[in-house]
């Protein structure tokens, strides 16, 4: 939460004015030279830097100087993405799952031309595709990718993309992919 906050101590990149989801493809951070991109992919407003391979251990040691930062795996960026409902290529976005199934058509622009549009137009006229969907697993036990998605019968109706404990909310949650047939 603190990240622009933060970030003030190593640039006067112009970052503030930066809307979400966009970046400053040349930035310093720390007298480094970074592509500096205002994506917040853990659910909170943040930044993530991009610099040269040869430069990353002096950025890394630099931004760790900061007694407030400590470093965390992805599986830390996981949770708190999925709790935020953002898509993970290779779980919620795939050659199998589109942008349309995973809730995130606002990112494709069908009006304009590129590869793929047409069978995304497809999809869509057709209105009845799979869909991903949040739910909260009831009693004991943690959802994990690839796991079956079941009906009242007992009927495997869909699977698991990313589930586990959720931080924020101490609880158990997933999203899933379900086929039309069984949404609400």
């Amino acid at each position: 939460p603190r990240a622009a906050e933060l970030l003030k101590r190593w640039t006067d990149a112009p970052f503030s004015s930066m809307g979400y989801y966009t970046f400053l493809p040349q930035a310093q951070v720390a007298g480094i030279s970074v592509l500096l991109s205002r994506t917040g992919y853990t659910g909170e407003d943040g930044f993530e830097l991009y610099a040269a391979w040869e430069d990353t251990g002096a950025l890394w040691d630099a931004l760790l100087q900061e007694p407030s930062i400590q470093p965390i795996g992805l599986g830390a960026r996981d949770t708190l993405r999925f709790e935020s409902r953002l898509p993970l290529y290779g779980h919620e976005l795939s050659a199998a799952i589109s942008p349309l199934m995973a809730g995130v058509s606002g990112c494709v622009k069908l009006n304009k031309p590129f590869m793929g549009r047409d069978a995304l137009a497809a999809q869509k006229a057709a209105k009845r595709m799979p869909k991903l969907v949040a739910f909260e697993l009831v009693g004991r036990g943690i959802p994990r990718a690839g796991m079956a998605v079941l009906s009242a019968s007992g009927e495997s109706i869909g699977h698991v993309t990313s589930g586990g404990m959720a931080p924020t909310l101490g609880r158990s949650i997933g999203l899933a992919l379900v086929p039309p047939g069984h949404l609400r």
